[in-house]
C-alpha cells in the first residue's frame, strides 16, 4: 500500500469511528426510537459496513468493535429499552456481532465475483454487503441471546420459554430488522461509491 493509501485509510477509519461516537450519544441519530419501550433501529451498522467495504477487513472488524464497545457503554449508562438493558450488557451480545457486520460486509465487497469489477457488479456487491452485514448483527443478537438466555426466557419476553425464545425474538426484531435492511441496501452503495470514487483520485 502507497503512503497515500495509507493516509487514506486513517483519515477514513478516525472520521468513521468519530461517526460511530457520534452516532452512538446523539439521541436520534444513531438509534432511532420509535416505540417506547422497544428495541431502537440502528443507523450505526451502516458506518460499519461501509468501513468494511471502503477499508477491508482491519478497518471493518475495528469499526464494529468501537460499536460494540459504545453498545455495552450504553447499556450501562443510558439504555433506553428493557432489551437493551438486559442484552447489551453481555459483552458478547454486545460486541461479537457488531465486529461480525465489518467482516461480512468487507468478505462480501472484497472476495464475491472477485474478478467483476464494473461499476454495476460493485453496486450489486454494495447492495448484497448492505442487506447481509445488517442482518447478520440481528441474527447474531438472537442467536446469542438464544444461547445465553435460554433458561432465563421470561425475563426477556413475556411467556417465552426456552423452546420458542429465538423465534418469538425474531418476531419481535422483524421490524427492525426490516428497517435495518432496507437502509443497508439503499444507504451502502451510495455512500461506498463516494468513497471510492473520492480514494482513486
Amino acid at each position: 500500500m502507497t503512503q497515500r493509501g495509507k493516509a487514506y485509510n486513517i483519515a477514513i477509519i478516525g472520521i468513521l469511528g468519530a461517526l460511530i461516537i457520534l452516532q452512538a450519544y446523539i439521541p436520534m441519530v444513531g438509534y432511532v426510537q420509535i416505540f417506547p419501550a422497544w428495541p431502537a433501529i440502528s443507523t450505526i451498522h451502516l458506518t460499519v459496513i461501509i468501513g468494511g467495504i471502503v477499508l477491508g477487513y482491519g478497518g471493518g472488524a475495528s469499526l464494529g468493535l468501537l460499536w460494540g464497545l459504545t453498545s455495552l457503554i450504553r447499556a450501562y449508562t443510558s439504555a433506553t429499552d428493557p432489551v437493551t438493558l438486559l442484552l447489551f450488557r453481555n459483552p458478547i451480545i454486545a460486541i461479537v456481532p457488531r465486529v461480525m457486520v465489518g467482516l461480512v460486509a468487507a468478505f462480501i465487497f472484497h472476495q464475491l465475483f472477485k474478478k467483476k469489477q464494473t461499476p454495476l457488479a460493485q453496486t450489486v456487491k454494495m447492495v448484497f454487503a448492505g442487506v447481509v452485514g445488517a442482518l447478520t448483527n440481528t441474527l447474531l443478537v438472537i442467536g446469542f441471546t438464544w444461547l445465553m438466555f435460554a433458561s432465563k426466557a421470561a425475563q426477556i419476553v413475556p411467556g417465552a420459554d426456552a423452546t420458542n425464545l429465538g423465534w418469538l425474538l425474531m418476531t419481535a426484531l422483524a421490524i427492525n430488522a426490516v428497517a435495518e435492511a432496507l437502509l443497508g441496501g439503499i444507504v451502502t452503495p451510495i455512500l461506498g461509491h463516494a468513497l471510492l470514487r473520492f480514494r482513486r483520485k
